[in-house]
């Protein structure tokens, strides 16, 4: 019986998704940096891919979010780290073996990662009985597991090896150095001399680490000629146990089923993910498993952040400022408002982060959540000008947006940041108030930074948020409200564009 995908639904098997592009919302969003840290976290690149897929089956996205909530508990991500890492070494040396040159060698170091093998999974199947686990697709592998580690065919290749092994170990042979030649013979039992305890303990006081166990290196690959040449004369001297182990090589090459090579990749996702956030759980950052649904359109979310910036902000000490979002009714799109560098796309980051990582079933940055599961995510973030570019800026905007809206349904989620900036105020109003109104009449859920504050007053499903500033009317806090606009932004905006802002005033004056 195959083992169950923890992943994409305990009835499904696993499978290995192909290559998926990068969507393009990825960048605009810092989903790529969050994406690439959960990777190195995980120690799986593959989990970028996984990373790209998310879910509008809201069934699917409670079952990860169960599985993310066991293993959260100390005991069932100790059993399940356990089994991924060993399951990754295991991998590892497996590659190792197939570069060796030397095939006695190759042979015995298979032998010995079947038995660690053999090991895992005993060892998991049993740690996973040893747990209290409420998950159906972690409980649908403690089944699994436990079934394998029962089915005759395991159990018989795992007595194979051992008796094989134990074959191996009867291998005796004595080495006669006489100046350049070395003999190999069987091993004379009435031999009544062993030196070789008496070599090491008259060399043990020149060790630096006298009485410490030397190092092991399993990824040395390579025997010196000598080394190579010993083992021939051992082979030769003891053809039956090598022949046979050469056999069971060549019959049990690929020993590490695709399905338990799934799981350990399954497991990574959910156990990257927890690391990734780690850290800033120890900086006191709430995370919660949201509410999800695919046809309604509230949003809910208190003291929601950046992940990618949360992160790169807990590598120097500091923390990321959390802000509360709401669409309820038949609101639909966010105006959001207010001085510059005063976190407005800050929070369209967040507002577009919180709705792929629900919809992947992961835990979602913020204390509590409910968020709708889109059919995609449209993005349209200011681009850099390139001088070679045929058309002007304003112009691959318009085109951009108009590609926008033709793949928009209403089930997307829109997030328009700083458009149409390049034009005039009454062409930029214009152009806004027809995106505005062919949003609002697909009735997808958007957040829309703009300096145009007043757009939240051109429809009934639109409502403002406003970034706000410290008593003294310049400092940023970084905190949006829900509240009407105070009509500053167009003034900040045309200020900032001609350098007439304080902070550029006071430091062209003080130079």
């Amino acid at each position: 019986m195959a083992i169950r995908s923890i992943l994409f639904g305990a009835g499904e098997p696993f499978a290995v998704p192909g290559d998926v592009a990068e969507p393009e919302y990825f960048r605009d969003l810092n989903l790529d940096r969050v994406a690439a840290g959960v990777a190195e976290a995980g120690k799986e690149p593959w989990l970028a891919v996984v990373f790209r897929l998310p879910t509008r089956d809201v069934d699917l996205v409670a079952f990860r979010q169960q599985v993310f909530r066991d293993l959260e508990e100390p005991g069932v991500w100790e059993v399940a780290e356990r089994f991924a890492r060993a399951m990754a070494r295991i991998r590892r040396r497996l590659e190792l073996i197939g570069r060796m040159k030397h095939p006695p060698q190759a042979h015995r170091w298979h032998l010995e990662l079947l038995l660690e093998y053999a090991d895992v999974v005993t060892a998991f199947a049993e740690g996973l009985q040893g747990v209290e686990l409420t998950a159906p697709g972690l409980l649908a592998l403690r089944e699994d597991m436990a079934e394998r580690a029962r089915e005759t065919s395991f159990l018989r290749l795992r007595d194979q090896a051992r008796a094989l092994h134990e074959r191996l170990g009867e291998v005796r042979y004595d080495l006669l150095l006489r100046r350049d030649r070395i003999t190999v013979a069987r091993h004379d039992p009435e031999e009544r001399f062993d030196y070789a305890e008496q070599v090491l303990a008259l060399f043990a006081r020149f060790r630096p680490d006298a009485g410490k166990r030397p190092p092991e290196h399993h990824d040395e690959l390579g025997l010196d000629q000598v080394e190579a040449g010993v083992l021939d004369l051992v082979v030769e001297l003891f053809p039956d146990v090598f022949r046979d182990l050469a056999a069971f090589f060549e019959a049990h090459r690929g020993f590490v089923p695709a399905d338990l090579i799934g799981v350990e990749r399954e497991l990574r996702f959910y156990l990257g993910y927890l690391a990734y956030l780690e850290p800033l759980r120890k900086a006191g950052l709430p995370f919660c498993r949201p509410a999800v649904s695919a046809t309604d359109k509230t949003l809910l979310a208190r003291d929601a952040f950046d992940l990618a910036l949360a992160a790169k902000l807990a590598e120097r000490g500091e923390r990321v400022v959390g802000n509360d979002l709401g669409l309820e009714g038949d609101e639909r799109i966010l105006v959001v408002s207010g001085p510059n560098q005063g976190g407005k796309t800050t929070l369209s980051r967040t507002f577009g982060q919180l709705h792929h990582l629900a919809a992947l079933g992961c835990p979602v940055p913020g204390r509590r959540a409910r968020v709708f599961l889109p059919d995609r995510i449209l993005t349209h973030y200011e681009r850099a000008e390139h001088p070679e570019a045929l058309a002007s800026k304003l112009e691959d905007e318009l085109v951009r947006m108009r590609d926008l809206l033709a793949a928009a349904t209403p089930d997307s989620v829109v997030i328009l940041n700083e458009i149409f900036t390049s034009t005039t105020w009454d062409d930029a109003r214009e152009l806004s108030a027809a995106v505005l109104a062919a949003l609002s009449g697909l009735d997808a859920p958007c957040l829309w930074v703009s300096f145009l504050d007043e757009l939240s007053g051109l429809d009934p499903k639109a409502v403002s948020m406003v970034g706000t500033v410290a008593g003294d009317g310049t400092t940023r806090t970084y905190r949006l409200v829900r509240r009407p606009p105070d009509g500053r932004a167009h003034a900040h905006a045309i200020a900032e564009r001609h350098g007439l802002t304080r902070a550029r005033i006071i430091e062209r004056v003080g130079r």
